[in-house]
């Protein structure tokens, strides 16, 4: 799942940003509609959870994108594997690393 972060100069630059508890709810509803998927939790995490962001993981996102993304700086790694720790998440790799 990726959150909208605008950029200036994109069609989408003066959209207002979608609020975390909003974001969280639809964590939860994408994962009771879709039980059986892989729910990764990608882009705009940051800015739209915020310090939120293990709510999110325990709304049901089972994956995360770590590092940096496209357009935007994301979380270290180690930030998030601590995240993880503390939510006693697994932590394994859905693809080989080439």
């Amino acid at each position: 799942m990726n959150f909208l972060s605008p950029r200036p100069g994109t069609p989408l630059a003066g959209r207002p940003l979608v609020g975390a508890r909003e974001a969280i709810r639809w964590v939860a509803l994408f994962r009771l509609a879709l039980p059986s998927v892989i729910l990764r939790l990608a882009g705009g995490r940051e800015v739209t959870l915020g310090d939120l962001q293990a709510m999110g993981m325990t709304a049901g996102i089972n994956a995360l994108i770590v590092g940096n993304y496209l357009t935007t700086l994301g979380r270290s790694p180690q930030e998030d594997l601590a995240m993880l720790r503390d939510l006693r998440m697994p932590v394994g790799a859905l693809t080989k690393v080439f």
